[in-house]
């Protein structure tokens, strides 16, 4: 990737409850925004291993499985660099989370909830295309 491209990566993280299916969203503290966990990946480390450690890092479970094929998100940022985001989908049996610093609410969502909660159009519409691969 050109030296110029920011990349991160995350997790949609899944656990299944008596209730159905819950999915973890993240509010971050500095501009008030759900998101799943994700991080920028650190130089030498690729995308998976930054979508796991920073699943560890923001919510303290480090006992998932991934579960399916990566998504991917690119975007310009405001300043007009290119940032990609792979998103991991990842099943785990844990519901007990420790916030990092970062985040100063966290919520196991329904698939309505996380569609209502999530606040960029290009979120909604991976999470929406993620639902519609669980399913098949």
């Amino acid at each position: 990737m050109p030296q110029d491209q920011l990349v991160a990566a995350g997790t949609i993280l899944r656990r299944t409850t008596g209730a159905g299916d819950r999915w973890l969203l993240l509010r971050a503290a500095k501009h008030g925004e759900w998101g799943f966990p994700k991080g920028h990946q650190d130089p030498g480390e690729g995308t998976v291993d930054t979508a796991l450690r920073e699943c560890v890092e923001e919510t303290g479970i480090a006992l998932l499985a991934i579960e399916g094929a990566p998504l991917e998100l690119h975007y310009r940022l405001p300043d007009g660099r290119a940032k990609t985001v792979v998103y991991y989908p990842a099943l785990t049996a844990s519901s007990a989370i420790t916030l990092s610093d970062e985040h100063d609410d966290c919520g196991w969502m329904d698939a309505d909830g996380v569609l209502r909660a999530l606040p960029h159009a290009n979120l909604r519409t991976l999470f929406a295309a993620y639902l519609r691969d669980l399913r098949r």
